[in-house]
């Protein structure tokens, strides 16, 4: 399919509205006076008049309004979304439950709208009759709205969050999108890898010290940190970062795939006070795991469960993913319902994401989507009655059903990090290959920094790196 554009630049727009309808489709792109032939998504803006064409295969949809000489970019993708999409549902015959919202953050914009209209119920109209989200998933959104808030009203006034990368895996999962690299392969690096995160955290830390900032949480992520020996990063963390024991909202490591998980890293997490680990089974299906690329078993992943239970860990996450490949509807109630079985503090489930960097996205077809929204329906009923609550979500491209990921959480255990860092209400600091930095305040409200992706990048260019960081951080933080 075509995205044509003329007398504007909003093509990343009219991309991501047209993928809720076909995702993990590739585009061809035109800017010619004339629309192509075949299949279109065509928007035209000519002295102040603009044309929308959808073609699909031998049907046509136009829709025109005038638009004013200045309209701002945002207004102007409101105006090309609020006519494309209805004709994108009729030759499709598709209605995306998140209706024509393409953002990642649905939650975040329904708080904006209700602090902008001053009620809550005014902000749900807006998803309803603005925006086209279905019922359902604006009280989805409403009752995670509900769960965060005290989260968002306890947070420190100068909280930050810290963010430590550790991009190393055993091996790659399929499905996998993150920066991550196979420790057989790049396991060389990792000795150096840590002797700049220790460099670069000694500078964060002078930062945070400088600038009156508390840390309110510690997320180690990547990648698979327990594939490497954590014992100095943990250490590190714990001499230059944390404050007085115990004023940790979270301290959370993804300890991840069961197969990196042993009784010995578990006593390193204990030994440094981590309050949150997870346990990722992803599905409780063998057959599903192995098409998936995970060089574990089921069992594997219960056994470390109890594992970690019996060492004392008291706040565990475990991660499902609905739409896998040779996952079955029932297939997928089962794993839910072990899991449930097993009573972690908190479940989340996503849905898969096909996007370009995993191994699927060459080989696999999106999952059938009837199937996918029944699995996340089925996770959402039986995990509220088991006395789960939704408390955050977020949306990635190229999901499956263009549904959603979603944290469900026994009360209590709600993980802050997670909160804060997807509402956009906190600033985070990221550390190591992969890591991005976020800065609240800055002139366009939220400032983002971006290190390289690799480790080898980020070894090769890591003293420009840090002074540019340095300068940076001092700019943005500094009142």
């Amino acid at each position: 399919m075509v995205i044509h554009t003329v007398g504007h630049a909003r093509t990343y727009e009219m991309e991501a509205l047209l993928k809720l309808f076909r995702p993990a489709e590739r585009f061809d792109f035109s800017s010619e006076p004339e629309i192509p032939a075949g299949e279109v998504l065509s928007a035209v803006l000519a002295d102040g008049h603009l044309t929308c064409v959808t073609r699909i295969g031998r049907e046509e949809l136009c829709a025109e309004t005038d638009v004013p000489a200045d309209i701002p970019n945002n207004l102007l993708d409101r105006t090309l979304s609020s006519l494309l999409y209805p004709q994108l549902c009729a030759l499709t015959g598709l209605r995306p439950a998140w209706g024509m919202l393409t953002g990642i953050r649905p939650v975040n914009l329904l708080r904006k709208f209700r602090e902008r209209t001053g009620s809550l119920a005014a902000a749900q109209s807006e998803f309803r009759d603005v925006w086209h989200v279905t019922e359902e998933k604006i009280q989805l959104a409403s009752d995670i709205l509900a769960v965060q808030q005290p989260i968002l009203d306890a947070a420190p006034e100068n909280g930050v969050g810290i963010y430590l990368s550790v991009p190393f895996c055993p091996t790659r999962c399929k499905y996998c999108s993150f920066v991550s690299n196979s420790v057989a392969q790049m396991g060389r690096l990792i000795p150096d890898y840590l002797q700049c995160v220790h460099r670069e955290m000694q500078l964060v830390s002078q930062i945070i010290d400088e600038c009156g900032l508390r840390v309110d949480s510690v997320y180690i992520g990547g990648g698979t940190p327990t594939a490497i020996d954590l014992y100095q990063p943990l250490d590190w963390i714990d001499r230059y970062l944390l404050p007085e024991p115990g004023s940790l909202r979270e301290f959370t490591v993804e300890a991840g795939r069961p197969d990196t998980i042993t009784r010995e890293n578990l006593a390193v997490l204990r030994q440094f006070g981590v309050t949150r680990i997870s346990v990722n089974p992803q599905s409780f299906q063998d057959h599903v795991l192995k098409a998936a690329g995970r060089p574990h078993t089921a069992q594997d992943a219960v056994d470390k469960f109890l594992l970690a239970r019996e060492m004392g860990f008291s706040n565990i996450n475990m991660d499902f993913i609905a739409g896998l490949p040779e996952d079955t509807v029932q297939g997928f109630r089962g794993s839910i319902d072990r899991a449930v079985a097993l009573s972690p503090e908190s479940i989340t489930v996503h849905c898969l994401s096909l996007k370009k960097a995993a191994d699927f996205y060459q080989s696999l077809a999106m999952p059938e989507p009837a199937a996918v929204s029944e699995m996340v329906a089925y996770a959402q009923e039986t995990l509220t009655q088991a006395g789960y609550r939704p408390y955050y979500l977020y949306r990635q491209k190229n999901m499956a059903a263009n549904l959603e990921n979603v944290g469900y959480a026994k009360p209590g255990f709600e993980s802050p990090y997670n909160v804060m860092m997807m509402d956009d209400s906190q600033t985070i600091l990221g550390i190591g290959a992969g890591a991005s930095t976020k800065v609240l305040g800055g002139r366009r409200g939220i400032e983002r920094l971006t290190e390289c992706k690799y480790p080898y990048d980020y070894l090769a260019r890591f003293d420009g790196l840090m002074q540019q960081k340095e300068r940076d951080l001092r700019a943005l933080l500094k009142k």
